[in-house]
């Protein structure tokens, strides 16, 4: 923005999603954007109020965008924007470029000079929901990122997995909720949504045979969800794919101890003495942990994710042209 002008963006957020942070990450960029001066036009926000308002939430089973309600939103963020006068000056930043990904191809007819989107994660993850799609949906993808001037991904293990050439490293930043301090209860907990994504079932029963035991617990808000690990000593996190890890992130603002694999965007957000490689190193930590010889770790990417918001709009107010 140069002196009194005022940019214009025009906000695409993701279906706010029970339980997932988009939901809160809806919010919490347009009050940012508007923060930095920025006029902000968010698509599919009265639609959003509307599908909010009617569905019926089955606690935090509702794992992903229902499949009718991700579409039936996109659409109604589709139809706002072709309405739209697009003036030279606007900013277009699309929160999510894959999924259900219709929204892109209208940006190929009809778009402003300067597109930015975030990538959360990609059809690249053979336990993806669209993983049976790739050898369609990543081709697609990656034409899609062409069209945007950066692309923002999680971590590093991310961009390395994309090799596309627009993408900045932006971490994800924390969440706006209260954290808490509470009794410790719980010695070993999962918290993890129950799927070959992110569980490793076979890791946690060897576990159980040490420990006796893993707790889980449904949580039906974020409060539940928070408390819960506020009243354990050590997550276990098993997972085969992240691009950010925010269950790692979770558990240090409420004080639980995560321990994870030493895989996939893990090691830029955890130093080395909390990740394992195999059983012998994870009953290692998880006894170092129990014990009370380890404490709650700091977070490796704490700097970067404080300067999430300032990282973006930084980026979509450069006067200079991207080497891309």
């Amino acid at each position: 923005m140069k002196g009194d002008e005022v940019n214009r963006i025009i906000f695409v957020p993701q279906y706010p999603t029970p339980m997932r942070y988009q939901e809160w990450w809806f919010w919490e960029l347009e009050k940012e954007f508007r923060g930095a001066g920025f006029d902000v036009i968010v698509l599919g926000k009265d639609k959003a109020h509307e599908m909010i308002h009617t569905r019926t939430i089955p606690g935090n089973k509702a794992m992903f965008s229902p499949i009718d309600m991700a579409i039936e939103f996109e659409c109604a963020q589709i139809e706002e924007y072709v309405a739209l006068k697009i003036d030279k000056n606007d900013i277009l930043f699309l929160s999510d470029i894959s999924f259900p990904g219709l929204f892109c191809n209208v940006l190929f007819h009809k778009k402003p000079d300067k597109m930015f989107a975030f990538c959360h994660a990609t059809s690249l993850n053979h336990l993806d929901y669209f993983a049976k799609e790739r050898q369609f949906k990543f081709p697609i993808e990656t034409t899609h990122s062409k069209m945007f001037d950066a692309i923002f991904v999680g971590s590093e293990y991310h961009k390395a997995r994309l090799q596309w050439d627009n993408t900045v490293v932006t971490y994800l930043p924390f969440h706006p909720f209260q954290s808490y301090n509470l009794p410790r209860v719980n010695d070993i907990i999962s918290a993890s949504r129950p799927t070959p994504q992110k569980v490793d079932v076979d890791v946690e029963r060897r576990v159980e045979v040490v420990y006796s035991k893993i707790i889980r617990r449904d949580a039906r808000t974020w409060q539940e969800y928070f408390k819960f690990l506020a009243e354990s000593k050590v997550l276990l996190i098993t997972s085969h794919e992240d691009t950010f890890g925010y269950q790692i992130v979770d558990a240090v603002m409420n004080g639980c101890i995560p321990v994870a694999p030493r895989r996939c965007s893990y090691p830029e957000l955890l130093p080395d003495a909390y990740l394992y490689n195999n059983d012998g190193e994870l009953f290692e930590i998880l006894d170092k942990a129990l014990w009370g010889l380890l404490d709650v770790p700091k977070l490796k990417c704490r700097v970067g994710m404080n300067n999430f918001y300032n990282k973006i709009i930084s980026e979509i107010t450069k006067e200079v042209d991207y080497p891309f």
